[in-house]
């Protein structure tokens, strides 16, 4: 059939050359051509072509494109948190909601980048199915590549099943993504009249840079491990041994190393619940969650988010800020991993663990638990509910604490809390140690990162700054007394200090010293290998799984256990706490540690 008598090619030819079509001439080419049936694109479609004028007909698409784009995000988004912060189905699903009204801002100015872009291709005057594909591949490829990295993080700590959840999610958004780029362009060819009318060519570009995404996601979760699938009985060899670490933050000065081994740390994180928390678990901050001092408690989500990039600036500053949502720092609800305290309880091993970081709330299943909120609780005659365990230890630490306390926000406030929280930890430690002589114990004393911090405060006065210094050094004094004889009877076979120089410097050195350590012996020292080397001392075969490793080289000769497991296993879920964390956020910030 000759051309001139297929009217339909004579209006592509008439389009093609300049000549506008009306809406309904471009609705009724569309039909024809099966574009309103092509899913999301036909969706949008449909939204713009509905309206009776141009104007109505950008904005309806827009609308519609928006909504899409921001539905898929809020959903990836979703899963990535579920993920990363453990969350339960009722809690994502709110969390989806709040996710969803942030990405819907957003979105709308992608969209409009999307239609200016469409504009300027529409100009060229080309093959308009070949111009919205150059629009939605270039999106697509911008949304797998900020979707491989938004999804790295969730893949750290993701068993099989929720790394397969992170990947389906993020390359439906990119799906949607690359349809939603391509409806756009339609819309914006259609409202402006320069349409054609060849017929739609099937092609799987938009698949295949969702499969590509998948495939790129998929690569990067091998660079993390996986936890193991369950938690199998640890075999620990009988002994007696009996070990004792102290945490010191801000000092590294004054004690004498001869006849201990020493050995020098560099920080992977100089954040002090980070850091801490790599020192009792043996994992990075990647694989044990605990990242940063906040987390953040949205409206109608009852469990702690841990904010990711892409949502992290929503989260963190938007919702707080309209009062939608708190910071919190981190509790022992975040950290993904088992800590020592919590491997030797599952070996059969009595622990004692006093004001270490994320042991708030306190549970069973770490042996004795006095948690770094505990000397607040106390003082302020508050509940005790979470603040450590078993209740009777609890109670009996709860008495030792002083029943006053300077106004919050003054200088008398930090100096009273830096000492007190570093006394009340010292005789609990001390009280507990007497009655219950457990074979591992961990304690933590701040009160030096706290006060030197203090003193680099740029709004701190001279007289602050000279009461400070004063301070400081009396709290390094009534430390080093203590740290060069401890007084603990049974005395301990090995005694691991840990002296960081605190949480604006960038390393520390390692101690250890008793009939267990090797003499002498120097070296540099990784801070997750403090975990697995005290564990081996008392007979727990090392975890192949973590990041640590035994360090026989700073042990006395036979003092280390040479068996592995597979991996010591999960963290046990924490239950439900009814317990509000905003004191302890506040006292938090008083000390410093938030602003």
């Amino acid at each position: 059939m000759d051309k001139r008598d297929d009217p339909l090619r004579e209006g592509a030819e008439k389009s093609s050359s300049g000549v506008e079509l009306s809406l309904d001439a471009a609705r009724a080419r569309l039909r024809e051509r099966g574009y309103l049936d092509r899913g999301v694109e036909g969706a949008v479609l449909k939204g713009a072509l509905a309206a009776r004028t141009r104007t109505r007909a950008f904005l309806l698409g827009a609308a519609t494109g928006a909504a899409f784009l921001a539905a898929a995000v809020a959903f990836a988004q979703t899963v990535l948190h579920a993920v990363s912060s453990a969350l339960p189905l009722r809690d994502a699903a709110v969390l989806f909601l709040w996710l969803f009204a942030g990405a819907a801002a957003v979105a709308s100015l992608v969209v409009l980048a999307l239609v200016l872009l469409a504009l300027l291709r529409a100009r060229a005057h080309g093959d308009a199915e070949e111009g919205s594909m150059e629009i939605a591949v270039a999106f697509g490829v911008l949304a797998g590549v900020a979707g491989v990295l938004a999804a790295r993080p969730a893949l750290e700590s993701a068993g099989l099943p929720a790394a397969a959840a992170v990947l389906l999610a993020v390359a439906f958004a990119v799906l949607i993504a690359v349809r939603v780029a391509r409806g756009l362009a339609f819309t914006v060819l259609a409202a402006s009249g320069r349409l054609f009318v060849t017929r739609p060519r099937r092609t799987f570009v938009a698949w295949a840079l969702a499969g590509g995404t998948l495939v790129l996601v998929g690569i990067s979760a091998l660079f993390f491990r996986v936890p193991a699938a369950g938690d199998s009985p640890l075999v620990v060899a009988a002994n007696a041994r009996r070990v004792v670490v102290v945490g010191v933050d801000g000092w590294t000065e004054g004690l004498p190393g001869e006849g201990a081994a020493r050995a020098r740390y560099t920080k992977e994180a100089r954040d002090p619940a980070a850091f801490w928390t790599t020192v009792a678990t043996g994992e990075s901050v990647k694989r044990h969650g605990i990242g940063s001092l906040d987390l953040v408690r949205v409206l109608g989500v009852r469990s702690p988010v841990r904010p990711l990039a892409g949502a992290g600036w929503y989260l963190k500053d938007v919702l707080p800020a309209l009062h939608l949502a708190r910071r919190e720092s981190v509790t022992a609800g975040a950290r993904r991993v088992p800590s020592l305290w919590e491997v030797a309880s599952r070996g059969g091993i009595p622990s004692l663990t006093v004001n270490w970081w994320t042991t708030y709330p306190a549970e069973e299943g770490g042996g004795t638990i006095l948690g770094n909120h505990l000397f607040f609780a106390a003082r302020a005659g508050g509940s005790l509910a979470g603040e450590g365990w078993p209740a009777d230890a609890t109670e009996r630490a709860a008495r030792l604490a002083p029943r006053v306390a300077p106004e919050p926000g003054t200088f008398e406030r930090l100096e009273a809390d830096a000492h007190g929280l570093d006394a009340f930890a010292l005789a609990a430690f001390r009280d507990a140690w007497r009655r219950d002589s457990p074979r591992l114990a961990l304690l933590y004393l701040p009160g030096p990162d706290i006060l030197s911090s203090g003193l680099l405060d740029p709004e701190r006065g001279t007289a602050d700054r000279v009461a400070l210094a004063a301070a400081l050094t009396e709290e390094t004094a009534n430390l080093r007394a203590f740290l060069l004889d401890p007084g603990l009877t049974p005395v301990p076979d090995l005694l691991v200090l840990v002296l960081d120089a605190g949480r604006h410097e960038s390393g520390g050195f390692v101690l250890l010293s008793g009939p267990l350590a090797r003499r002498g012996a120097e070296s540099t020292f990784a801070p997750v290998d403090l975990a697995p080397t005290v564990l081996s001392v008392l007979g727990v075969p090392a975890s192949r799984e973590i990041a640590g490793r035994v360090r026989s080289d700073l042990l006395a000769p036979g003092a280390a256990s040479g068996e592995t497991v597979a991996s010591w296993g999960r963290r046990r879920a924490s239950s439900d706490l009814s317990v509000d964390p905003k004191a302890y956020v506040e006292n938090l910030r008083s000390l410093g540690y938030l602003r």
